[in-house]
């Protein structure tokens, strides 16, 4: 295709905020013709045992954008490495003058929004263009969406048929490219590197996304990824696209892609409309690839519509239709698939993968599979997505502002507040703009207030239902009740994610509920601002207090260690210019605390006198195990450690074999892994040798030795397995070895009952906390504290619990002195993805005890 304009076109200042972010490419190239992507891959896209990294990739959309009226490309962000992340907008080149683009933008976000009369949404659905997004690579190890990008790209751009020309006259097309772009170039290179070898599909062997490797897909309400955060500002806040396709490629086998419809269960508070507007997007999908001849796609398996965390689930929260496919075969290697070796069923409903059905009405039958047949199936279902966002476009602007509206309505005089004068109002802050990421509206209040029975001081948050994403306030702020689904055999149905995840209770904030109507004095909260300090008017006879229940004292105490400042904490409750605080307070002589108070909104009070049983402190060395092939939990945390100013080591396999570990550490942290998977790692010959075999026998040994010698042993979650198995501690697992029918814990938030020990200091006596399969412990010994316990009732907070009568007051953390050291068990997943900042604690208290000294 020629360019039809060769003139420079000024872009307006404007036009950057229109954009969401920088152009890179404002004017117009010379008249070229539009480069095919192998003139610049130096391959055809999906090519057998060729994977493109991201700049390449870039490269390519950069000259496409350079030789076409059709397509501007635009900055988004740096990634968690420090790429440039961009997105392509496609659409006719009338569409993308800088007005335009602005115009459409701008109906938009006002339909989203319901601001306006409905005569007036209705010119605006008649005047605007559907915003589709469309995405590929969020994960890095399924490589044919990212590989497909480039065709359908250059497909989009210059394709002449009359469906082509609609789609690019009736949509604006925000064309993502990548959504992991650090991660598809390692994975890319690391392919590239082994074609040829034994180890051309092994296993990359760290987390393709440095903090969160495969859950770079389940922040999508939490926002803690440089990444997460660039494409939440397009989606909840700039564009507020009515149609989002995200691309992925793991299909029930043998099926060759997944389509929606979804599975059950849906999450009640998702519009109805959406879930029927999924319904037919999905349908139109897979009638296009049977239209094609392209058989084996399938519906109603594997992925529900319960979980709020995904990029394709996070927007139907939003009014938005949320579309997932996920294709078969994520390989560059072509591969034969024998049909006489595929299941007899898929995993749900007992669907036979041999015989036609409601939602699998074509079996694929087998034979030989290449990476270019996973392309086309992709390009396939977005050409037919596209088509549905065009000839729909009316509807999907006025539902946009339809379901806006009624939302605003449904929400009533429902309203939740979140108090000032609670015990870390720095992290309810957090939370704040942890909604405020997701385009939730929020006051802050200028002066105290009366709701539901209370009086609430100047600083509190309101967040109204009504308002046009009450769903994702609704379903953040609520506990999720999942239904008892069972398969045949009686064994729980399992989620696709976490069963419950409701913010406050991970996060440790109060939030109350509001049924009644009030008045509140209040502003609007675009970025809510660190809290203010609060400090002593003049010089402390003894000393400064750091109150130990802000999880941000932490990260200061960190920062002022670090400049030499001494640190001591209270082993008993003391008393204080605002009162008794309890044990575990921070006391600092140094008035370099009080800017530490300023920069993290901390609360500190005078000492007059030096409490008796005080500690010293000492900034802990810290090692963080890490197995090779990547595990989240170790990313997560260290994520987390990163986050409060906490210094670290990675400790590999051959560290933990080699020995002497207490020459170089401290405490040992285990992230959440099997005995056996820590033992033995990745098998030898399905990865290159230097990245084999665990631990081992002799590791887990040494590591034995390190605790026994006076080092401090930290697991999180399911690693307890090791000391308990390695070690021989006197800890029983009462979860250990129980069917899913006797305790099952998919991801929910549960109650526990806290006493005083120092791993608990500054946790409040009721915690909530995440549980994945957690375990609970009874100790086989005298001596041994069990801080953390589940309560004999009530265990379950938000989401699904069986077996609730089996961890029913047992312990969920153990503190277990351990010859001249200490095990620490911390039997739930504290620092479950960043987002249980209410347990956080925890951890920080136990890597401290490897330092404090009387």
């Amino acid at each position: 295709m020629r360019r039809k304009h060769v003139r420079a076109v000024a872009v307006p200042i404007a036009i950057g905020l229109a954009l969401s972010g920088t152009l890179l490419s404002g004017s117009i190239a010379a008249a070229s013709v539009a480069p095919r992507p192998e003139s610049v891959l130096g391959w055809k896209p999906c090519a057998d045992y060729k994977l493109s990294t991201y700049e390449q990739i870039t490269r390519y959309f950069r000259a496409l954008d350079a030789a076409s009226d059709r397509m501007r490309i635009v900055s988004l962000g740096k990634t968690t490495e420090g790429r440039d992340q961009i997105m392509a907008i496609v659409s006719d080149p009338q569409n993308l003058t800088p007005q335009n683009l602005a115009k459409y933008q701008r109906i938009s976000q006002q339909l989203s929004q319901g601001t306006v009369s409905d005569k007036t949404a209705r010119q605006l659905a008649s005047d605007g263009k559907t915003i589709a997004w469309v995405d590929f690579g969020i994960h890095s190890t399924e490589v044919a969406p990212t590989q497909t990008a480039p065709q359908f790209a250059y497909d989009l751009v210059t394709t002449e048929t009359d469906e082509a020309r609609s789609i690019r006259r009736n949509v604006v097309t925000l064309f993502v490219p990548n959504i992991n772009p650090d991660g598809t170039t390692k994975i890319s290179d690391w392919y590239m590197q082994h074609v040829g070898t034994p180890y051309r599909d092994s296993t990359y062997p760290e987390l393709y996304q440095k903090y969160a490797g495969h859950d770079d897909n389940r922040d999508w309400f939490m926002f803690n990824l440089a990444e997460t955060r660039n494409l939440g500002k397009v989606l909840f806040h700039d564009w507020t696209p009515q149609l989002v396709y995200n691309t992925h490629q793991e299909a029930a086998f043998p099926a060759r892609i997944f389509v929606p419809p979804f599975k059950d269960p849906s999450n009640p508070n998702i519009p109805p409309e959406i879930i029927r507007d999924i319904n037919s997007v999905g349908d139109a999908m897979t009638q296009r690839l049977d239209r094609e001849g392209k058989v084996g796609a399938v519906s109603r398996q594997q992925y529900d519509q319960w979980w709020n965390g995904g990029l394709r689930s996070a927007p139907a929260f939003h009014n938005q239709v949320g579309i997932l496919t996920e294709t078969s075969h994520a390989s560059a290697t072509p591969k034969y698939y024998d049909p006489a070796t595929f299941p007899k069923t898929f995993p749900y409903q007992g669907v036979s993968t041999s015989e036609p059905s409601a939602f699998y009405p074509s079996p694929w039958k087998g034979g030989w599979w290449h990476q270019s047949d996973s392309c086309a199936y992709i390009e396939s279902t977005g050409w037919a997505y596209l088509h549905q966002a065009d000839v729909d476009r009316f509807q999907w602007l006025y539902g946009s502002y339809r379901m806006a509206k009624r939302a605003v309505v449904a929400g009533g005089d429902e309203s939740y507040v979140i108090p000032a004068d609670q015990a870390d109002p720095a992290t309810a802050t957090k939370m704040v703009n942890v909604l405020r990421q997701s385009n939730i509206r929020v006051e802050q209040a200028l002066s105290s207030f009366d709701a539901g029975g209370k009086t609430y001081p100047a600083g509190s948050f309101v967040i109204r239902a009504a308002q046009p994403y009450r769903a994702a306030v609704v379903d953040l702020l609520n506990p999720q009740v999942y239904p008892d689904r069972r398969n045949p055999d009686g064994s729980p149905e399992r989620p696709y994610d976490m069963a419950g995840w409701t913010l406050q209770y991970q996060m440790g904030v109060t939030v109350d509920k509001i049924s009644a109507p009030f008045n509140v004095n209040s502003r609007t909260v675009t970025t809510a601002p660190v809290p203010p300090a609060v400090v002593p008017s003049g010089l402390p006879k003894y000393a400064y207090a750091v109150d130990t229940r802000q999880n941000d004292s932490f990260a200061a105490m960190n920062r002022l260690m670090a400049r030499g400042v001494a640190v001591t904490r209270t082993t008993a409750p003391v008393a204080t210019s605002l009162g008794q605080w309890p044990a575990g307070t921070f006391l600092v002589r140094d008035p370099q605390v009080l800017a530490e108070a300023k920069r993290y909104g901390l609360t500190v009070a005078a000492v007059d006198a030096e409490p008796s049983g005080a500690v010293a402190v000492k900034a802990p060395r810290v090692g963080l195990y890490h197995g090779w092939g990547g595990n989240a939990d170790e990313g997560w945390t260290r994520y987390v450690l990163e986050g409060f100013s906490f210094g670290y080591q990675q400790v590999h396999d051959a560290d933990v074999r080699a020995g002497n570990l207490s020459v170089k550490y401290d405490v040992i942290v285990l992230p959440d892994a099997t005995y056996a998977r820590m033992r033995d790692g990745l098998k030898a010959g399905t990865i290159p040798p230097e990245y084999a075999g665990g631990m081992t026998a002799a590791g887990v040994e040494n590591l034995r030795k390190f605790a026994a010698d006076g080092g401090t042993i930290v697991t999180v979650d399911g690693a307890s397995e090791l000391p308990i198995k390695g070690f021989g501690l006197p800890v029983t697992d009462v979860t250990s070895g129980l069917p899913s029918t006797k305790y099952y814990s998919p991801g929910s938030v549960v109650a526990n009952r806290v006493e005083t020990d120092p791993v608990t200091y500054g946790l409040p006596a009721n915690l909530d906390a995440y549980s994945d399969h957690s375990p609970a412990f009874v100790p086989n010994a005298d001596g041994i504290s069990t801080p953390v316990r589940y309560p004999e009732a009530g265990i379950l907070r938000s989401g699904w619990l069986l077996g609730a009568d089996v961890v029913a007051g047992r312990s969920s953390v153990v503190n277990a002195p351990f010859g001249k050291g200490r095990v620490v068990l911390l039997g739930l997943s504290v620092q479950h993805r960043a987002q249980a900042h209410g347990t956080f604690k925890l951890l920080f208290n136990s890597l401290y005890l490897s330092t404090e000294k009387v």
